[in-house]
Parts: structure tokens; sequence; C-alpha cells
């Protein structure tokens, strides 16, 4: 590559790191986007699809995911495809108050009794327990979006490539040094997952991500189901776990253990699942999981996703941070994908501002500028 320039550089192609991109060029910004893997969104934002959920501790989680569902319907518009899905989300073990702040934030929201749930997701033995409803909710074509948001930047614009370091020479100059070359830009955006704090730490830019190996199970259903399967949320421990699952198109479901903790920690800045990670107890835990709660699918997995997740212990509930240091920006925080069309917003506001002109959409998380 030798040396390369362009007002703004994006570092990560998973879906923050093309939306970012993506908003950028919409802006007619020059804009060029570097990711290591051979594919973009093989990374954190790997898998056939995500889930999308409106509820959250937080109100102003809530209140952004509505406003990301916005976003994901207008990206719908522009890429003329079906990215997310009409599923609904069925949370059984629903805390007080949260029906309530869902129909605050303008959900239409409602508790189901036993029979309505079981209509809406015949493959479950479901616990007693109080059962809450989002029409709203559904599961995100992961795949899909990596390939839209990939297009509409452009192949040209997209470069297979490790970042080694990012250097700051200026106010408004940023040297991205690469295996390939260095390059030259006004601002760079930092989303590459769990790289993230290694490129930016000695930047001043104080992230501290926590790292897990995550899996994830896919399995078939026994028959076919009248209608998509919803996204789930098992909170009753009833079964001894804490679990999310959802659909993974086609006659799979996808299920796994919703805790962080539940997986085996990786080493501080670690940016893949190390080869000798074991996981044959959270596989099991899993298929026991199967068959106990959800008969109406086979026991035996399909396929699985094996990703890191990181988590930043100051965002709890997929609450997530925004940095900048002088012309660096970086995001991280875990769960991101639901935020995509929101996150990467924000981002392309951040790196065409001054850095007294730094603002984020209301309620948004964000570190003060430094």
């Amino acid at each position: 590559m030798g040396s390369t320039s362009s007002e703004v550089c994006v570092v990560g192609g998973g879906v923050i790191g093309l939306a970012a991109a993506a908003k950028l060029r919409d802006r007619g910004i020059d804009v060029v986007c570097f990711e290591r893997a051979e594919e973009p969104g093989q990374g954190q934002s790997a898998g056939r699809t995500r889930q999308f959920r409106h509820l959250h501790a937080e109100p102003h989680l809530i209140e952004l995911a509505v406003s990301a569902r916005e976003g994901w319907r207008q990206w719908e518009q522009q890429f003329e495809t079906t990215l997310l899905g009409i599923e609904g989300a069925l949370r059984a073990g629903a805390g007080p108050g949260e029906l309530d702040a869902l129909r605050a934030a303008g959900v239409p929201a409602q508790e189901l009794d036993p029979g309505q749930a079981h209509e809406r997701f015949p493959v479950a033995a479901l616990p007693p327990a109080r059962l809450l409803w989002d029409p709203r909710a559904g599961a995100l074509r992961a795949d899909a979006t990596i390939r839209a948001l990939a297009s509409h930047i452009g192949a040209g614009a997209r470069h297979r490539t490790e970042v080694d370091s990012i250097a700051i020479r200026g106010d408004d100059e940023v040297a991205v040094i690469t295996e390939s070359g260095v390059h030259h830009c006004q601002h760079a955006v930092v989303c590459a997952g769990a790289g993230t704090d290694r490129l930016v730490r000695p930047l001043g830019i104080p992230i501290h991500q926590e790292r897990q190996a995550h899996l994830r199970l896919s399995f078939r259903t026994t028959s076919p189901a009248p209608h998509p399967l919803p996204c789930f949320s098992d909170r009753t421990e009833s079964a001894g776990e804490v679990v999310y699952a959802l659909s993974d198109l086609e006659d799979r479901y996808a299920v796994g253990l919703a805790e962080v903790t539940t997986y085996p920690a990786v080493a501080d800045l670690a940016t893949d699942v190390p080869e000798a990670i074991d996981l044959a107890a959270q596989r099991e835990r899993i298929i026991a999981y199967v068959r106990r709660i959800l008969p109406g699918l086979h026991p035996e997995p399909v396929d699985q996703v094996l990703r890191l997740t990181t988590t930043v212990p100051e965002y709890p509930d997929d609450g997530f941070g925004i940095w900048r240091q002088g012309p660096v920006t970086a995001v991280a925080g875990p769960n991101l994908f639901k935020f995509a069309p929101v996150i990467g917003e924000q981002l392309a506001t951040i790196a065409t501002a001054s850095p007294t002109a730094v603002s984020t959409a209301p309620g948004t998380p964000r570190a003060p500028s430094r």
C-alpha cells in the first residue's frame, strides 16, 4: 500500500466501523476502512443473525434502541433489502417496571398469558413466570447488513490490513501505521472491537475492555414452525441458566448463555479467541437447556458462532462509551450491533466536527473529549 491518505480513516470492519464509514460516505467525506480479516464482519459482528431488542435497564438505552430501529428501517429503504425481522421478542421473568419503561418510550409492549406466549413461541416449554412481549423487536440479518454496508462503501474504500499503531501528529493529522504502509488522515475513528484498547491506550484514551470467549449454538426445529420464532430471553433461572435466543433464519434457532461471566475470561488486549480455550462445559449447558426448555428443537447443534465479546465495566447493560482525543475517536461497549445506525451517525458527526463542537444524541453515554 505504501503511503496513502484520506480525510477520515475508520479502523475496524465490523458493523460499527462499516456504519461509521457509510455515514461518512453519505456526507461526501473521503473515507477508507481498514479491516484485518479476509472479509468484513468476521470479528464481534460474526453470525447470521443478531438480536434487536428495546428492553434495557437504563431508560436512555431504550430510547436509543427506538431511534436505532428507525435507522434500521431507513437502511432497509436505502439498500432495498430486509435487515430487521418482525419476529418480536419474548421475555420470561420480566422484572417490575419493565413493561412501563417500554411503554414510556413508545414501544407497544404487553404482558402475555401462557397460552398467548405458547402461540408465539411453540417450541418452548416455558417456566411459570411473568411474560413480556415486544412486537417491534426481532432478528437482525447480520450477514445481509455487513454485505449491504460494505457494498455501499465500495471495494476501493475497504482495505484488508492489520493496523499496528496510531500516532497523532497535530490537531488535525493522524498517521495510521499498518502492515502495508502508513496512511495519513485528518481524523481516525477506531471501532476495532477487541483491538480497540490496544490501539488507543498509547494515545491517552483510557479504554479497558474485559474479554470473554463466547459460544452460541444453532439448532434445527423438530417440525416447521407456523411463523418465524421470536427472540427470547429467559431470566427466570428455573433451568439454572440465564439465556438469550433468536431466529438463525430458515429452520434454525440460536441459543446462548446470556451472562458474560459464564464464559472463560481471555487475557487483556487479546484480539482473538485462544486456540486452546475450552468451552465444552458451556456447550453442554446450552444443550441441556435446549433439552429442558426448548423441546421443539433438535438437541444436537448444527452450527456455532465462537467469538470474543468485550465489556467495559463502567458501561453496564449494553451501554457504551465514545472517547475523543484530538483527531482520534474511539468507541467501545458490548452488544453494539443493534445500535449500529445511531452509533455510526454519532461517529460520523464527531469525526467531522472540531473538538469543541463534539456532541452526541441525547441520552447516549460518552466519555468527555480530551
